[in-house]
């Protein structure tokens, strides 16, 4: 089965991943350490994805915007616990995947991959989706890997 690749989404308004216990700056540590960290994150209403699908994840809401990190579904779609507390504490669940990080930006410090370079390299694309768990066409897959990897 051929692999697919899915745009992730965090807004730093709605939940903060840049919490000091398993936010991004402790994972940063980690691949640097181990070459890889683990997460659960939300896909939204998507059931598509498969492990070993590629991810990317775009950093909304406040500037800088764009992609901060990249990895690997360890799993299929789940339903698990909601991340917002207020839904969780309802019952409500959340649509999940585990993915293995292979790289992670400190958009604080490094140089992410912009919202205005992705515009450029795929323009047509929804870039600014409030919905996890996007597909990206492999023409414009193959092009953030080129940009991503350097």
């Amino acid at each position: 089965m051929e692999k697919k690749c899915w745009l992730l989404t965090w807004n730093q308004e709605r939940w903060a991943w840049d919490d000091k216990l398993d936010g991004y700056k402790e994972m940063i540590q980690e691949i640097e350490q181990v070459g890889k960290a683990f997460s659960k994150w939300t896909c939204g209403v998507n059931k598509s994805i498969k492990a070993g699908d590629r991810v990317f994840m775009i950093k909304l809401g406040s500037e800088p915007r764009g992609i901060v990190a990249s990895g690997i579904a360890i799993t299929d779609v789940f339903e698990g616990t909601h991340w917002d507390s207020e839904k969780n504490a309802q019952g409500k669940k959340a649509r999940r995947i585990y993915i293995q990080f292979d790289k992670i930006i400190d958009y604080e410090t490094e140089g992410i991959l912009t919202y205005d370079v992705l515009q450029e390299v795929a323009p047509e694309y929804h870039w600014s989706t409030q919905s996890s768990g996007i597909e990206i066409p492999k023409n414009i897959w193959d092009k953030i890997e080129e940009k991503w990897g350097r």
